[in-house]
């Protein structure tokens, strides 16, 4: 899986990634994910673009919702470029009820 990380705005993230999201990648996504908010001064704003995602596992999922829960604590989080495969998965667990999918 490839990640790219780039600051944008005054506070803001992001992550476009590339492949598949499953158990290794999710968890690599979210640790470096996780690990550039915590080395910032402050992101408050977290785009995750999801264009070129072609599978997400439940462990993907799980990631997923807890960088939702890390930001929700002091911004927000966008999904963009959500494929319709993509969609049903977070729809066939409630997240789309939730989160931010543009």
């Amino acid at each position: 899986m490839e990640i790219e990380l780039k600051p944008f705005g005054v506070s803001g993230l992001y992550v476009k990634a590339t492949g598949r999201m499953d158990l290794d990648n999710a968890v690599e996504f979210g640790t470096k994910v996780k690990e550039t908010i915590e080395d910032s001064e402050g992101v408050d704003e977290l785009i995750l673009d999801f264009a070129n995602i072609t599978f997400i596992s439940s462990f993907g999922l799980k990631v997923v919702l807890e960088l939702h829960k890390e930001m929700a604590s002091h911004g927000s989080m966008k999904l963009r470029n959500v494929s319709e495969t993509i969609l049903k998965s977070f729809q066939m667990v409630g997240f789309d009820k939730f989160l931010v999918i543009e």
